[in-house]
Formats: structure tokens, C-alpha cells, sequence
């Protein structure tokens, strides 16, 4: 059964890779013809579906009655995202030029991803709570698409080159999804041989696991010279997690914590949503070196993580 697994997971995460790199073909090509920001086509589009993995595991533990499952997955996801996945673009690219404005909203990407964890330290997160996450989430979203004037750039386009890309960005996203989907599963059969507890699997396991989409993404967009792309996919998986996800699990279900360290998750977003900042202001140069440490920090909090929550 372990050998079975492990084989799922390889073959699962190959072919992940593969329509990933085909996905960002197709959406970076809606990008440039519309002369809409690379950074907000990966915020909305890849960022979207590179969040529908964390979106089945944290649905689906909250109908089971284990939502603290999906609130592990969507916050160590989160903290893998702006540590380890931020860290290995880094390291891929060698050093990015941060040029674009979209990276000054450091005000909406310290209180998106900090939110949840704040609502979290007493505990528990209500459905009010999670209603205000939602809702967070709709505004920043709205703010995003008139800042960029999307709309009109879209309606001054050919409809069919539109729906062109679209339609082969989907087919490549639907194969992604189901790639991942089985990571995940292939993951948690993985996971659950260490008898840990349900939350602690979903931050330090499947969190880790269903980063996968937006690496791959991340990636194959760096490949491309298109950095904003890869960096708007992690920003945006990010800030829908944190908010959208979380708020939708508690509606479902409301949020208990239980077997995972609170303070540790919190302490550990705060240095990561904080280091990010800093190495990708506008003007700065995010260098390999600054990605090793991001991954260094990784691994430090899934250490820490795993010895505060054995004990």
C-alpha cells in the first residue's frame, strides 16, 4: 500500500507539471494580448485554480465535521506559499527585478493572510467570522479589477481569441486539478501512516502538497521570463485561501482548532507575509540568496510545527 502511494503521488505530480506549463502558455497569452497586468492575470486566473486543491480538501473536511483539517491545509499552505514556493522562484530565476506596482499593496497582503490567524487565536472561527473573511475577499478582488480597468480591456478584445485561450487554459487547468487532486490524496494515505493529528497533517503535509499547482505554474511561467506571472499565481492562491477558502469552511462548518500550535502559526505567518514584503518592494532586485533563506524559513517552521504539536 506505501508502494502504491508513493508511486500515485510521482506519477500524480508529473503529469501536474506538464499541464501546468501548458496553462500558463495559455493564460500568459490572454495577458499580453489584452494588455492586462501579467501580476493580476496570475492573481486572478492561475491564482484561482491553483487554490482549487486547498478549496476540495478544506470543503470536504468541513462536511466530514473536521474542519480544523482545512484550516491546517489552507494556512501551512499559506506560510508554504510566501516561504518555500516564493523561495524556489527565487532560486529557478536567479534574481527577479521587482518592477511591478501591484507588489505596494503591502497594507492588503498583511491584513488578508494575517486575518484568519488573528480569528483563530481564541481558538475557534465562527461563521460570522467567516463571513467576514468572504467578504474581505470580494473587496480586495473588486479593488484589483477597477484599478486595472479589466472589463474594458477584455470587451476591446476579439471575442473568439479570447475564448480561444480561455477555452485551452481550462482544459489545461482541468488537468492540473485532477493531477493534484490525487497528489492529495495519494499525500494524505502517506500522511496518516504517522498517526499525527488531523490538522497537524493538513499544515505540515497537505498544506505543503497542495502548493504543487502554483509551483508548477510559478515555474513554467519563470521558464518564460514572465516573473509577474509566477509571483501573482503565489499572491493570489495566497490571499484567496487565507480569506475566501477559510471563510467558505466556516460557513460550512465552524472552525475548532484543535492538535496544531496557534501561536506558532501565527508567529510564522507574521515572518513570512513580512519577509515577502520586504524582498519584493518595487525597485529591488529579489535576489537566489533571499530565496534560500524563505526556504530555510520553510523549514524551520515545519520543524517548529512538528515539536510543538508532538509534545
Amino acid at each position: 500500500m506505501l508502494l502504491f502511494d508513493i508511486i500515485g503521488f510521482v506519477v500524480s505530480a508529473v503529469i501536474m507539471v506538464r499541464a501546468g506549463s501548458y496553462a500558463v502558455k495559455y493564460i500568459s497569452n490572454i495577458a499580453k494580448a489584452d494588455k492586462i497586468s501579467v501580476f493580476l492575470t496570475g492573481f486572478l486566473l492561475v491564482g484561482v485554480v491553483s487554490s482549487f486543491p486547498e478549496m476540495f480538501v478544506s470543503v470536504v473536511s468541513a462536511i466530514k465535521g473536521e474542519p480544523s483539517l482545512g484550516l491546517g491545509t489552507l494556512l501551512g499552505g499559506n506560510i508554504a506559499d510566501l516561504s518555500l514556493v516564493i523561495g524556489l522562484i527565487a532560486v529557478a530565476a536567479g534574481k527577479i527585478q521587482i518592477r511591478s506596482k501591484e507588489f505596494a499593496h503591502e497594507f492588503w497582503l498583511v491584513g488578508l493572510v494575517m486575518l484568519p490567524v488573528l480569528l483563530a487565536i481564541d481558538g475557534k472561527i465562527t461563521r460570522t467570522e467567516g463571513l467576514m473573511l468572504i467578504l474581505a475577499c470580494s473587496t480586495f478582488i473588486f479593488n484589483m479589477l477597477r484599478e486595472d480597468n479589466v472589463l474594458q480591456k477584455l470587451s476591446g478584445h476579439p471575442r473568439t481569441q479570447v475564448a480561444k485561450n480561455l477555452a485551452l487554459f481550462a482544459v489545461s487547468s482541468a488537468a492540473v486539478l485532477a493531477a493534484a487532486n490525487l497528489v492529495v490524496r495519494f499525500a494524505e494515505g502517506l500522511a496518516s501512516g504517522f498517526n499525527m493529528p488531523l490538522a497537524l497533517i493538513g499544515v505540515v503535509f497537505i498544506g505543503a502538497v497542495t502548493t504543487l499547482p502554483e509551483l508548477m505554474f510559478s515555474l513554467a511561467a519563470v521558464k518564460r521570463h514572465i516573473d509577474g506571472l509566477a509571483l501573482g499565481d503565489v499572491f493570489g492562491t495566497v490571499i484567496i485561501d487565507a480569506t475566501l477558502l477559510v471563510g467558505i469552511t466556516a460557513l460550512i462548518n465552524p472552525i475548532t482548532i484543535v492538535g496544531i500550535s496557534i501561536v506558532t502559526l501565527a508567529t510564522f505567518s507574521a515572518l513570512t507575509v513580512s519577509s515577502t514584503i520586504y524582498f519584493l518592494k518595487p525597485g529591488k532586485i529579489f535576489t537566489r540568496n533571499q530565496g534560500v533563506l524563505l526556504i530555510l524559513l520553510y523549514i524551520l517552521f515545519v520543524a517548529t510545527q512538528l515539536t510543538t504539536s508532538l509534545q
